[in-house]
């Protein structure tokens, strides 16, 4: 009970280091990307961290974090991720909110996942507004349900936790069938890429995102970004860099 004590103190501590210290002199930039299961999300992001130097935290993978840990928050979302359903509000806003305040998120961060409903993203605007701060980027990957469906259809995840890699059997394909290169781990469909739960995933994604995306214009941070099957590879890419640049974001040029 006294370490855990004493971890949450250095935890409340280094929070508050952070909003009347560091973030007076520098302000946080803070990311969420908006799209449809298959978007490209967590793709973008990953190749987004090393270009602009903000970490990125996906709400999906703090859950299934959570679920391989065994822990009781980890039990009780299970069911939910299977189904393709949305953990409680209260939940993942607690979640992410334990998250973007760590120290190593000091700078901001890439939000993948969240918000995916208005009342989400009334409660991110919320918790950033009670730090002073706000959202500074919705970047929404924009395309149709066909070529959605058929990435989700074909994608394939590594099964170990802790790497996560994804393939596609056309587009994306690993060095041995159904092994992934880096850590060797054997690959699977996760329950929600079947064919049967993409195709409702989709449409309860397009009645819940709309809401956000007319939010997020109002706020004018919304940058609409299309990407279709055909797109060479690192086109949204190089989009996305040329809005963050174009608005200070520093991004460093790839090697």
């Amino acid at each position: 009970m006294g370490f855990r004590l004493t971890g949450r103190f250095w935890h409340s501590a280094s929070f508050a280091f952070t909003r009347y210290g560091l973030w007076t002199f520098r302000p946080p930039t803070f990311i969420v990307l908006l799209g449809g299961p298959g978007a490209g999300k967590g793709t973008l992001a990953k190749e987004l961290v090393p270009l602009i130097g903000l970490p990125h935290i996906s709400t999906g993978d703090l859950f299934r974090k959570e679920v391989a840990s065994g822990s009781a928050l980890g039990r009780a979302v299970d069911p939910i991720l299977r189904s393709g359903g949305l953990v409680p509000d209260e939940i993942t806003i607690a979640v992410l909110a334990e998250e973007l305040s760590k120290f190593r998120n000091r700078h901001g961060a890439i939000i993948d996942g969240f918000p995916r409903t208005l009342p989400q993203a009334l409660l991110l605007d919320n918790l950033f507004a009670g730090w002073g701060q706000e959202l500074d980027f919705s970047l929404f990957l924009d395309g149709s349900n066909k070529d959605f469906e058929v990435r989700l259809s074909g994608r394939r995840t590594c099964s170990n936790k802790e790497c996560g890699r994804t393939y596609h059997v056309e587009f994306k394909r690993p060095r041995v069938e159904g092994v992934c290169d880096t850590c060797k781990s054997p690959l699977i469909r996760r329950d929600d890429d079947a064919p049967e739960v993409v195709g409702p995933r989709l449409e309860k994604f397009r009645a819940n995102n709309q809401p956000i995306v007319d939010h997020h214009e109002r706020r004018q941070c919304l940058h609409r970004i299309k990407t279709t099957n055909q797109d060479p590879e690192g086109h949204v890419l190089q989009q996305v860099l040329h809005i963050l640049s174009k608005r200070g974001v520093r991004v460093k040029r790839a090697a």
